[in-house]
Order: C-alpha cells, then structure tokens, then sequence
C-alpha cells in the first residue's frame, strides 16, 4: 500500500505517527490478533502443535499491546472479544509493517521486496519493470 495513504488515513483519525520501535510493537500486537483470528476460525484444521504455537503469537500479542497502549496517543480501537475477520486482521498487520518500515528507514516494505526480487532474478530483473506496484 501507498505509505501516503496510510499517512492521510493517520491524519483523518488523529493519530500521531509512531516511532519505529512502538510501529513494531504496533505490528507485533496485530500478529497476535491475526493469530488469534485464524486459530478461532481454523482451529479444527490444525495440529496440537500449531494450536500452541497460535495460541503463543496470541498471548505474545496481548503483551505486545500492553506495552504499546501505554504510549501516549494510542488509541486502542478492538477490544480482542469479538473474533475480526481474518483480512481485516492481514490488512492491520500489512499497514503496520509498513509503518514500522517507513519510520525506520523512510522506504516501504514493497520498496524492499522489489529490490529483493530483482536481485534474486538477476538478468531477468526487466521482467519485473512492468508490474503495477500496490
């Protein structure tokens, strides 16, 4: 996504734009509702392990926000008792992973993930010139 509209999208709820290191708490507390989510949604489908290993990103999750609702401005806007659906909760963990990303290094994630591709395709990078960016 546009780190712009992300910015404009922070302006029209008043939110202050956070440092890097509160960005990944941020994105680290949205893991654990995205973990949270797919483990109510998915749980039948799942080993014992993975249900651990969920129930862990989870509870780390809880933490995460713990810290990070203790930053002055932030405001917490999901209580975690109803069960969002599983997009919403990729949509939350993608717009924080590029906030962290633009607040630590002024770049996007999708900035860094060209680049990876083009230099992992090597010769073949051209392929990549023509492809509508996000």
């Amino acid at each position: 996504m546009d780190i712009r509209t992300i910015q404009s999208y922070y302006e029209a709820r008043g939110l202050q734009w956070p440092s890097a290191k509160d960005a990944l708490w941020f994105y680290l507390s949205e893991v654990g509702e995205l973990a949270e989510a797919f483990l109510a949604h998915h749980q039948d489908q799942l080993s014992e392990e993975e249900i651990e290993m969920l129930q862990r990103f989870s509870d780390e999750g809880f933490h995460a926000d713990e810290i990070v609702s203790r930053v002055e401005g932030w405001i917490r806007n999901n209580d975690r008792v109803r069960k969002e659906d599983i997009s919403k909760e990729v949509a939350d963990c993608e717009m924080m992973l590029a906030v962290f990303m633009y607040s630590l290094t002024g770049s996007t994630p999708d900035d860094a993930l060209l680049k990876k591709m083009k230099e992992k395709l090597g010769d073949h990078a051209v392929l990549l010139d023509n492809t509508p960016s996000a």
